[in-house]
């Protein structure tokens, strides 16, 4: 497994582990996202991100499909950003970081396959 693809894996588990603690302890909520997303759906997507490391890590998830999900993940993530109202600043910073990570990672991703 190279090493982008643990790096990847890594971010994803960080995240799920980060999104699951920021639930719990109340520093992200409803009040920090548009509307449907509440506390049901940020646990849902920390198990999820959770799920994702562990598949990923596994190898079951390869380079070129995490280049490709990692891109339209990010495009989402900006045009969720961009459009939707009802972001906390808090809400709209963490949404923002994870666009630019997930962006690097499949830029990084994408030049690996070309090499």
């Amino acid at each position: 497994m190279s090493a982008l693809v643990r790096l990847d894996a890594l971010f994803e588990g960080v995240l799920g582990a980060a999104v699951l603690l920021a639930v719990a302890t109340g520093a992200l909520d409803e009040s920090d996202f548009p509307s449907p997303v509440g506390k049901v759906i940020l646990l849902l997507a920390g198990w999820a991100l959770l799920t994702l490391c562990g598949l990923i890590w596994s190898g079951k998830i390869g380079l070129r499909e995490l280049a490709v999900g990692n891109a339209v993940s990010a495009l989402a993530g900006l045009v969720w950003l961009i459009l939707a109202d009802g972001w906390s600043t808090a809400g709209a910073v963490t949404v923002g970081l994870i666009v630019a990570v997930l962006a690097v990672l499949a830029v990084a991703q994408a030049a690996t396959l070309r090499a």
